[in-house]
């Protein structure tokens, strides 16, 4: 499958590739049911098995179709077609990107942040545009359209988890107001140590409480494990949104 083998070619995305699962004519409803639950250690891993494995399916072998000799257009033709084709490819993807999320459904709150991830969305498109039409010796213009796109990438991240949050807990995540401006080099970078690690950790206990949840059946306990699960999302999120704000400084 083509959009396979360019999701593994590309950047990846966790939530274009749960949208390429479940456009699969082969797909576990439970394990789909899993995924939209949004982006953390372990799903990520099942979603690049799952499509690693449909991709490694043997397809059916179609006939030869007949070879078209198409002639070849016109320089501002050629253009034309090529916008086409981007328009119709930034319009797939942004179906792929906002399934199940609708800017009506959500809190006052979140509207800005969902429009914001509209623009980061767009902006990545463009970016990555550009840096496809880039030469082959270009590297000293590809490079800050590179780390543009990266950094736009972990911002659109935060927001995702925060509009996923919603949508699972109908609850918010807290945004924290940490100023770090104020310290020196060596503390940030200290800083930054402990964040990374912490992530580390709670990522992996959040892991293992949606485990837990899988397998859980008493009504009560698993009431107990989800609250668990959202004050431990909302403390990673916050660690990840102050990391954020230190990579910025360093």
């Amino acid at each position: 499958m083509d959009a396979i083998k360019a999701w593994f070619s590309g950047s990846k995305d966790y939530y274009q590739g749960v949208a390429i699962y479940a456009s699969l004519p082969v797909k576990k409803t439970r394990i789909l049911k899993n995924l939209n639950r949004g982006k953390n250690n372990r799903n990520m891993s099942t979603l690049v098995s799952e499509l690693r494995k449909y991709g490694s399916m043997p397809k059916p072998v179609k006939k030869s179709e007949p070879v078209i000799v198409v002639k070849e257009a016109h320089p501002d033709q050629k253009e034309i077609n090529t916008e086409h084709v981007r328009t119709q490819l930034a319009t797939e993807s942004q179906k792929q990107e906002f399934t199940g999320i609708r800017l009506g459904d959500l809190p006052a709150e979140l509207r800005p942040r969902f429009l914001r991830a509209q623009k980061i969305f767009y902006d990545m498109i463009e970016l990555k545009f550009a840096l496809n039409d880039l030469p082959d010796n270009a590297s000293d213009k590809a490079l800050p359209i590179m780390i543009n796109i990266f950094q736009l990438d972990e911002e659109r991240d935060t927001i995702w988890e925060e509009l996923h949050h919603w949508k699972k807990h109908r609850t918010l995540l807290t945004v924290p107001e940490d100023d770090f401006s104020k310290l020196d080099p060596k503390s940030l970078w200290r800083k930054k140590r402990n964040l990374e690690a912490n992530i580390t950790k709670i990522s992996k206990r959040v892991d293992q409480r949606y485990s837990d949840l899988e397998t859980e059946t008493n009504k009560h306990d698993r009431l107990l494990i989800e609250s668990s699960i959202r004050k431990s999302e909302n403390t990673l999120h916050q660690h990840k949104v102050n990391l954020e704000k230190i990579k910025k400084l360093i």
